[in-house]
């Protein structure tokens, strides 16, 4: 192993265990990024494809919001409701980083989340925003919920899981690894397939992450497809379908 990723691999984890305090977190964790990305073949860029509406609505009733961004490289998602965190991070893929330092990376594809709200009442009115961050850019998009009416509302503890934010579509060089997102709030079984057939976690060439996303290492032109994710619980499933497209690496 090459002393520049195992002192990468030492600087991620020393931030991780002794993170900087004030305006140095940024710039630390900014040129981590940096250098963990300067094999990338285009510049970074992130666009939101599809944003946030202003919406009045009846109380009772059940809402999604849903925001889709373009992304080099690859981006999380979170949510906030009148300036405070509801749902998800800004953390960057590291793992697969390092997985791929010594070589070329496209790290390109489209990102969906959705945050949804089971049963509408007065006090989910509010400004929403989705907070896209790929390590180098950030995108927002806000809209203002108003809802109307009062409404009884059943207990959502028996209701199916929902998926919240996944990998859409994702290009990436043969030989690299590769992460598909899938990601619930609910404690969920989770189970990936591709061509009808299991995805097997052997922790050699695929590995499910502790948080649902899928990883795969060295890609080849027989992966290209569309992977299912599959989360449940005893009330039920969601599921979503992502796309993997092995690119050829120039010679």
């Amino acid at each position: 192993m090459s002393s520049p990723f195992i002192f990468l691999c030492g600087a991620v984890a020393f931030a991780v265990a002794h993170p900087p305090i004030h305006a140095n977190i940024h710039e630390s964790m900014a040129n981590l990024v940096n250098e963990l990305d300067s094999k990338l073949t285009s510049k970074p860029v992130l666009k939101m494809t599809k944003a946030l509406t202003d919406t009045t609505i009846q109380a009772g009733d059940r809402f999604v919001l849903e925001c889709e961004v373009l992304s080099t490289p690859t981006a999380t998602i979170h949510w906030e409701k009148d300036g405070v965190r509801v749902q998800g991070d800004k953390e960057v893929n590291v793992r697969e980083k390092l997985l791929n330092l010594a070589s070329p990376v496209v790290e390109s594809g489209i990102v969906i989340s959705t945050l949804t709200i089971p049963c509408l009442q007065p006090e989910d009115s509010g400004e929403y925003r989705c907070i896209a961050f790929n390590g180098h850019q950030t995108a927002k998009s806000s809209a203002e919920l108003i809802v109307e009416g009062q409404a009884e509302c059943k207990s959502a503890r028996h209701a199916p899981p929902t998926i919240n934010q996944w990998t859409d579509s994702r290009f990436e060089l043969e030989g690299n690894a590769a992460t598909l997102m899938c990601r619930s709030n609910e404690l969920v079984t989770r189970s990936w397939t591709f061509g009808d057939k299991p995805v097997v976690s052997d922790g050699d060439r695929y590995v499910v992450e502790p948080n649902g996303d899928l990883l795969i290492k060295n890609i080849a032109w027989e992966d290209m497809g569309s992977y299912i994710c599959t989360v449940s619980n005893a009330h039920g499933e969601d599921k979503v379908e992502t796309f993997l497209y092995p690119t050829k690496k120039n010679v």
